[in-house]
């Protein structure tokens, strides 16, 4: 189903979005600026909740799925895998970091910048991979009883940055992206 990758990749758009936004928080400590901890961590914790727990096990999902259409392909379908569970691990450390300094503590920059900034490269760079290496075979292998099998496997949850019912938590997340893009030319 064209529609499942579609909107996959939709969810990559709004979550290089939110790398956009955590990499120019990050960049202010460069020219001896502090970066909004709260938007920083609201940007973290929706980057562990929703793609975390919903949107990359799917994909496990749909990965392995697509490993048993044409096995050549499952070294990538690993690794991939392998990916999700460290983006999640780097995200989950450097948000428990970002909580730490809201609730007072004192670290050095270097503990939340380094990482962050690993954090998004690596994230972009898994996601230009899935979509090159993985969605379009995907499109391509994939059969309607496929798609059956991995929508009744996988869970889901609407997601909460996206709709008419943005969560209230990641408003001021969705009001900064959507500034923005209106400021764009």
């Amino acid at each position: 189903m064209a529609s499942e990758i579609m909107r996959l990749q939709e969810e990559h758009v709004r979550f290089r979005k939110l790398l956009d936004l955590l990499e120019q928080q990050l960049n202010l400590f460069h020219v001896g600026e502090t970066p909004d901890y709260p938007l920083l961590t609201d940007v973290l914790h929706y980057m562990i909740d929703y793609p975390d727990h919903f949107h990359h096990p799917k994909e496990d999902v749909i990965f392995s799925r697509l490993g048993k259409r044409d096995p050549r392909i499952m070294q990538k379908v690993d690794e991939l895998a392998r990916q999700h569970h460290a983006i999640a691990e780097a995200g989950a450390r450097l948000h428990e970091n970002l909580e730490n300094v809201l609730n007072g503590a004192l670290m050095p920059r270097r503990m939340i910048e380094v990482p962050g900034l690993m954090y998004v490269t690596y994230y972009r760079s898994h996601m230009d991979r899935e979509e090159s290496d993985l969605f379009r075979v995907a499109e391509t292998l994939l059969r309607d009883d496929d798609w059956d099998r991995i929508n009744a496997e996988a869970k889901s949850s609407p997601d909460p940055m996206s709709g008419p019912d943005i969560d209230e938590r990641y408003g001021s997340v969705y009001r900064r992206i959507a500034s923005v893009v209106t400021a764009a030319p």
